[in-house]
């Protein structure tokens, strides 16, 4: 009987240890097969090529454990089925040999499934460069809704899968030696384990059974965590700065899980929203509509922004596309610009730039949070009330400024000082276009660190190598960069005296922080135009948000100083002409979301369709136009939205319930005669309206479909 059951235990251990790894292999060949198409976007370093599949490998394990483990589960479960609790106390070896062929029959099963999601997202990564996503899960919605679904959404999948299974050439290739990397990683394994693991294990003595048990626990535990203690979070945060090799290691199980975590989240959010203001909202789309572009034609009611982008005949066109240098100052607020403390200037770089560059004066950010800042700025998307989207919803579909340009041969980048998860900044940017991001784990060992992350002096050395290497190169590049030093808690390196003496007089710690990133940006970009390394370049200078904390001399200001952010838009001279560039200061109202389509329109790149709640401000470079310009504004902080145009700026509280008008300088608007505020209610209503649908349409995956109008641009 010790012997029986000493052979059931030890072949229930090999039948795991295959099961497992051969799930592993599955995926890891999936991941080799793949290989390829990541050749054909970017040739990898070998050390960067062997960190993708030790993280690859590590995600790998993950699945395969929990795939084992739910097979696992069967297998008891249809052993307790068969045998009752009574079987089960018995001493009899008969129950295990029951749960040998039933976790055979569960992983034959579980590998089965697995192989079909590999096959699945192979061909998809083939098409959109992208693991299963939120749009893939859209698709097969579409593709398996009852043929009465409106919109005819169904018929359009139909039609589509069909016109792909027509096109057989183009995928049977494709399929075929896919197939043939499985069927000899499988045998490989299949003949490894036949010759060196059941030798190995056979080699245990048969009292050994609970040591093999324990390590074989051990090793479950460690290849479900991934082999990490930050488990599955290990795999989205890994350090891999290419976002093509990035997508790579990333596990398509794992992938395709939190796209449909994200589906079930999304799901429902159509209802209207319960506010204050509340009016259906096929009238706020309208509404919306007429105020943002009611010259362009929108093309489909279930996408409210999207709509035939109309071209401003009146805008500034170059004659070529240039290279595009976008920087964020963290916490960069207009109200610090040209003060004096003492005798201690204290951006004096930024107001010599100010007289250099197109300078926007009524320029907004559109939330309150670096996440929201860079969401808005760089997709034209104005951002959520509740929780930021690039944190709950980056894997919704978005029109982005790095995707566009990366279309038209743009090389895509981003140098940041902190960690690539920061408000899952890479996950975002790594489905929106970004090729290659640079972490704090990118600095030299010896980068001076304070606060948060790395120092502004030392971002700003890495941001200029970056610049040197992409002019070295022979196509436009895109580089945005975000700054730390400006952030809570202001912890500046005090090398220079005017940041002494600035930390020494001044209170507040945010102006001698903003000294210090004025005089590191002066040095660097001072080098950067002496030495030629801008020619061909528009760099774009402003804030992520104004500051976080509260400040102003009012509450009303306390509370709208959040968006004060200003924006320097600066060329270099090898770009200037009368036509297309006027330094000055102009009042037109602008915010981040008009910074996409005016780059792109800048470089005719704007296309013909668009999602876009920005507009093209191109004009403004060399003349006054655009009067008309509006800025939505939202803030978690104080739990408000806003609404800037040349009258005013409208706040709506959600707390109290209350609208509040006040001037563009933040000063309360008093009342007329009759009591009534002096912003007109029509103000009133574009505002919820605007609250409303920019909330709905975002939450519901409703801003744009590359699948319906990708084709399009």
């Amino acid at each position: 009987m010790m012997k029986r059951w000493t052979e059931v235990g030890s072949s229930i251990r090999k039948a795991v240890i295959f099961w497992w790894i051969l799930f592993v292999v599955m995926q890891m060949a999936e991941r080799v097969f793949l290989l390829r198409d990541a050749l054909e976007q970017e040739t990898p370093s070998l050390s960067l090529l062997f960190k993708t599949f030790v993280v690859g490998v590590r995600g790998d394990f993950i699945t395969a454990t929990f795939a084992l483990v739910l097979a696992g589960a069967g297998a008891g479960l249809w052993t307790l089925l068969r045998h009752g609790w009574a079987g089960l106390r018995q001493s009899s070896p008969l129950p295990a040999y029951s749960f040998r062929r039933g976790l055979h029959v569960g992983c034959a099963s579980a590998g089965l499934l697995l192989f079909v999601l590999l096959c699945v997202d192979m061909g998809y990564y083939g098409f959109n460069r992208q693991h299963m996503d939120f749009v893939f899960l859209e698709y097969l919605g579409d593709l398996f809704a009852p043929a009465a679904t409106s919109d005819t959404t169904n018929v359009q999948a139909m039609q589509q899968t069909g016109a792909e299974l027509e096109a057989g050439g183009k995928w049977a290739r494709r399929l075929a030696l896919f197939l043939g990397i499985q069927a000899i990683a499988m045998g490989l394994w299949w003949w490894s384990f036949s010759l060196a693991v059941v030798p190995a294990l056979a080699s245990w003595r048969s009292g050994s059974g609970f040591q093999a048990n324990a390590l074989l626990l051990v090793a479950l535990v460690a290849g479900g965590a991934g082999f990490h203690h930050s488990g599955p979070y290990g795999i989205r945060i890994a350090a891999i700065g290419s976002m093509v090799y990035y997508t790579l290691a990333q596990n398509p199980v794992l992938f395709a899980a939190e796209a449909l975590r994200v589906a079930m989240v999304s799901r429902g959010t159509m209802e209207r929203r319960a506010n204050a203001e509340a009016m259906p909202y096929e009238s706020a789309v309208q509404t919306v509509q007429r105020l943002l572009a009611p010259a362009d034609a929108f093309i489909d009611a279930r996408y409210p922004f999207v709509r035939n982008v109309r071209t401003d005949p009146d805008g500034v066109r170059l004659a070529q596309p240039a290279n595009i240098v976008v920087v964020f100052l963290e916490g960069l607020d207009r109200r610090y610009l040209g003060q004096t403390y003492g005798e201690v200037k204290g951006t004096p770089f930024l107001d010599r730039l100010k007289q250099d560059s197109v300078y926007f004066e009524n320029f907004f950010s559109n939330g309150v949070q670096t996440s929201r800042g860079l969401f808005a700025t760089l997709c034209s998307t104005f951002p959520r009330q509740g929780a930021a989207a690039m944190k709950t919803r980056y894997a919704h579909d978005y029109l982005c400024l790095p995707s566009l340009l990366q279309r038209h041969g743009y090389h895509t980048e981003m140098v940041i000082g902190q960690h690539r998860d920061l408000n899952r900044l890479q996950t975002f940017v790594a489905r929106n276009g970004l090729q290659q991001l640079f972490d704090e784990g990118d600095f030299p060992p010896d980068a001076e660190r304070a606060g948060l992350g790395i120092v502004d002096g030392a971002l700003f050395d890495l941001w200029y190598e970056r610049i040197k290497q992409r002019q070295a190169a022979a196509t436009p590049f895109f580089l945005a960069t975000l700054t730390l030093s400006t952030h809570h808690p202001f912890a500046a390196p005090l090398t220079h005296p005017d940041v002494r003496l600035l930390q020494q007089q001044v209170q507040d710690k945010y102006v001698s922080a903003l000294r210090y990133t004025d005089l590191e940006f002066e040095r660097v970009f001072s080098r950067l135009v002496r030495e030629g390394l801008l020619r061909n370049t528009v760099v774009v200078v402003l804030g992520d948000h104004g500051r976080h904390e509260p400040v102003g001399s009012t509450d009303v200001e306390r509370k709208a100083g959040h968006f004060a952010s200003p924006l320097f838009v600066w060329m270099d001279e090898s770009l200037r002409t009368p036509a297309t560039y006027r330094p000055r200061s102009v009042s037109s109202i602008a915010s981040q979301v008009d910074i996409a389509p005016t780059l792109l329109a800048l470089n005719g790149l704007l296309p013909a369709v668009g999602a876009f709640a920005g507009h093209d401000l191109t004009c403004l470079l060399v003349r006054d136009c655009l009067p008309n310009q509006v800025a939505y504004l939202t803030s978690v902080y104080d739990n408000l939205v806003g609404l800037a145009s040349s009258e005013g700026l409208l706040l709506y509280s959600f707390s109290t319930e209350t609208f509040q008008a006040v001037t563009l300088g933040f000063e309360v608007i008093p009342e007329d005669e009759s009591g009534r505020r002096r912003l007109s209610a029509v103000r009133d209503r574009e505002l919820m309206a605007l609250y409303e649908v920019a909330n709905v349409a975002l939450d519901s995956n409703r801003l744009w479909s590359w699948r319906e109008f990708g084709t399009r641009l």
